[in-house]
């Protein structure tokens, strides 16, 4: 061989080992996911401080297992699998937690819708039957659940509030005014 074949050898196997010793450094300089598994592991906890065990558990089961796997993986120095199933876990987490809150937030609507429109008790249907109305009887008094008052619509003694005054209209004729109507609107015909 000829000294400049043997340096040409020399020259080709140091390239290639140093292509190979660069790509194997390349390998190893994924930097640690500290901070994937960091903001895994905190929306892992705002989830679980969100009440997702009760609302979401499926979703706050798959992000504690993620973020169990990433851990295994971080500790076995598979740096990329951590970082993929950190990032999967983080992503798993704050589902579970809009789950929650958006069941909270549907289950508080529904107290105020319900609030906002309290049942009726069944005998609040019947006229005259409802708390503070009263009815007339044949025996000179008017009756109801706030008490006893005579019929000329005077009240007991002691007493603060006026008797209701009956508040009967008859019904207008076809076509005549209506008074305290400062329109002068008309009522139509109304047929049966």
């Amino acid at each position: 061989m000829t000294r400049t074949s043997a340096t040409t050898i020399r020259w080709r196997a140091a390239a290639v080992l140093s292509a190979a010793l660069g790509m194997a450094a390349c390998a190893s300089d994924v930097p640690p996911p500290t901070a994937q598994l960091g903001a895994a592991s905190q929306a892992v906890q705002e989830a679980e401080r969100a009440n997702a065990l009760q609302y979401a558990p499926v979703a706050l089961q798959s992000a504690r297992d993620k973020l169990a796997a990433a851990d295994s993986a971080m500790r076995a120095d598979e740096r990329t699998r951590a970082r993929r199933l950190a990032e999967e876990a983080r992503v798993d987490a704050e589902l579970a937690t809009i789950t929650s809150q958006r069941a909270v937030t549907q289950q508080a609507a529904a107290a105020v819708r319900q609030s906002a429109t309290p049942n009726l008790p069944q005998t609040a249907m019947t006229p005259g039957s409802a708390t503070g109305i009263y009815s007339g009887s044949s025996t000179g008094t008017t009756t109801g659940s706030l008490g006893t008052l005579p019929a000329d619509g005077t009240m007991p003694s002691g007493s603060s509030y006026a008797a209701p005054a009956p508040s009967v209209a008859a019904p207008a004729a076809p076509g005549a005014a209506v008074p305290g109507n400062s329109w002068g609107y008309t009522y139509p015909e109304v047929r049966r």
